[in-house]
């Protein structure tokens, strides 16, 4: 009996064992895909900081597009000046002159402000690209690094599987290893449980004072009233702890 109850904590300490691993080959994915994720955000803004600055510059085309036309208007209307007869026509025509000269000078604002935005946006391009680069080389560095993690988790994972069955094989009947497996798969990877100060390690409940004497006992496998775990008492060493 006492072999199968020693049989049984080695089996739960690989299966926490199990379970960390496996907890770890979740991350390891989730790393890759941050890394991948962050390659592609930096990417998108690099893009979108390229498409700000071509507009940027289009816009400011025609802007100097709308003020070239607003000149040949004016030159155009400063020579029909020459030919005007009344009063009246003559001071509409320099009204609209003026008003060209006001509209131009307003596009020049509008270009100058123009002109410091693609300043800013130059320099957060520049910071983008250099932002992506060292994303897309953080990627590079580590990628083969993690897959190749992923493949040593799954191969550790198998070991100890394989350990575990070695161990359940050569200790338990069939019946307590079915038990054993039901218990892992329902309670959370925790199939043996500890007594803790009267108590129930996986689920807390009080134990009866005769249940803890007839653990003590070593005897026969005791399970937990509460929770159905496997309960057994502490090893030596891990009381020490």
């Amino acid at each position: 009996m006492k072999n199968m109850i020693n049989a049984l904590i080695a089996m739960q300490k690989i299966d926490d064992e199990i379970v960390a691993k496996k907890h770890i080959k979740n991350q390891l994915p989730k790393r890759l895909k941050n890394l991948k994720d962050n390659v592609k955000i930096t990417k998108d803004k690099v893009e979108k900081l390229k498409k700000d600055i071509d507009d940027n510059v289009v816009q400011q085309n025609l802007f100097e597009k709308e003020i070239t036309s607003n000149k040949e208007k004016i030159a155009k209307y400063e020579n029909q000046l020459l030919n005007i007869k009344t009063n009246k026509e003559y001071k509409a025509l320099n009204n609209e002159i003026s008003n060209l000269k006001n509209a131009n000078s307003q596009i020049d604002e509008k270009i100058i402000k123009a002109m410091d935005k693609e300043t800013d946006l130059n320099v957060e391009f520049n910071s983008a690209q250099t932002e992506a680069k060292e994303a897309q080389k953080k990627l590079n560095s580590e990628e083969d690094d993690l897959n190749k993690e992923i493949v040593q988790v799954d191969k550790d994972i198998a070991e100890l599987k394989n350990q575990r069955k070695e161990i359940a094989i050569k200790n338990l009947p069939r019946q307590l290893i079915k038990r054993y497996g039901l218990l892992i798969t329902n309670k959370a990877g925790k199939a043996v449980a500890f007594v803790e100060k009267n108590s129930c390690s996986g689920c807390g409940v009080n134990l009866r004072p005769q249940l803890i004497i007839e653990i003590e006992k070593g005897q026969k496998i005791i399970s937990c009233e509460n929770c159905g775990r496997l309960l057994v008492n502490k090893p030596k060493e891990d009381k020490e702890k």
